[in-house]
């Protein structure tokens, strides 16, 4: 982010303080974004004095204040909101405290009509796939940040970062580790294959309750198996990351797709790994959390094809969510994310 920018966004951020937007009890709304993730993505969204912005999803009321705040006496911001009850709260809170926010209700998958084109919109949710109708609303040029799906595995969220081109089609795409609440919406049909701890089986009692997401089109039993691989752990060792790189670890996976890549809850966590078949069908499985690496035995081939894949992830750079290769593809009117490794 240029100094300018940064310094602008330092003095909205001082000027429109968090707390502005929390309840009696000083709490703010639930869900609410938090306030360091909100400035963090308004610094990506770099609005300008000036900019015409929207706002989807008003939360707390906090990021819209913020872009006015950033957009100036010549900006014009929108929020949309289709909770109307939230709306309201948003718009006594703005004419409390001086803020220049329009608020709207209304369902914030259309965009909103009235006051396009914008320059910059942010959707602080995660829609099955982007609209088409917020390209549509942007100015050539303009930026669009919003969550997305990146895969279909449960943990395949991620912040994109969409700057328009032509006839409003995306012309340069970036994601960013994180993510927003998802939105309704129709849902494409997802490549997993499921397998969810039965009652009665063994295992430690209470919650969370154990599951096993794999990638792909498989034969219900296969996942079981990897689940029931898992659940048996004998080999648990501290897990060989360190803070945020199991975060940026797990979507470079994602955007790789090994073979039999799975995603797994257990009482330890929830963490994402790999599956091994061997040729008589013994299931093996491999998974790393935040903490622990974990496998059905210490000389599994799946912990083997895992070290691999974290070896492969080290030697290319341990690349940041945002150094991965990321598109959008058409379909219908709307936009779905993926992204990919670079080599």
């Amino acid at each position: 982010m240029p100094d300018a920018a940064r310094s602008a966004l330092d003095d909205a951020v001082r000027a429109v303080p968090a707390e502005q937007f929390h309840g009696a009890d000083g709490r703010a709304v639930r869900p609410c974004t938090p306030a360091e993730v909100t400035h963090r993505h308004l610094g990506l969204l770099d609005i300008r004095p000036g900019d015409a912005v929207l706002d989807i999803g008003v939360g707390s009321g906090l990021s819209a204040a913020l872009a006015a705040r950033l957009a100036g006496p010549e900006g014009r911001v929108t929020a949309v909101e289709i909770d109307a009850g939230l709306a309201a709260r948003a718009r006594a809170l703005y004419a409390a405290h001086g803020h220049r926010v329009e608020v709207v209700v209304g369902d914030g998958l259309h965009g909103h009509t009235g006051r396009a084109p914008y320059d910059r919109i942010l959707a602080g949710v995660t829609p099955p796939a982007v609209p088409d109708a917020w390209l549509r609303q942007l100015r050539p040029g303009g930026l669009l940040l919003c969550g997305v799906r990146v895969c279909d595995l449960p943990g395949g969220y991620a912040i994109a970062r969409i700057r328009t081109g032509e006839r409003n089609r995306p012309r340069q795409v970036t994601v960013h580790q994180g993510g927003y609440m998802p939105a309704a919406g129709p849902v494409a049909d997802e490549r997993v294959t499921r397998a969810r701890a039965r009652a009665g089986e063994p295992g430690p009692p209470g919650p969370p309750e154990r599951s096993l997401t794999l990638l792909g089109a498989h034969e219900p039993g296969l996942a079981e198996a990897f689940l029931a691989a898992l659940t048996d752990a004998a080999h648990i060792d501290p897990a060989p990351l360190h803070g945020s790189d199991w975060f940026h670890l797990k979507d470079w996976l994602m955007a790789a797709e090994p073979p039999w890549l799975l995603e797994a809850t257990l009482e330890r966590g929830n963490g994402i790994g790999v599956g091994h078949r061997t040729p008589d069908g013994t299931a093996h499985a491999a998974l790393v959390t935040g903490f622990h690496l974990i496998a059905d035995r210490g000389d599994s081939p799946a912990l083997a094809d895992l070290d691999g894949l974290i070896r492969r992830w080290r030697e290319s750079g341990s690349p940041r969510t945002h150094q991965l290769r990321a598109e959008l593809r058409q379909e219908g009117d709307r936009w779905h994310a993926r992204i990919g490794t670079t080599a």
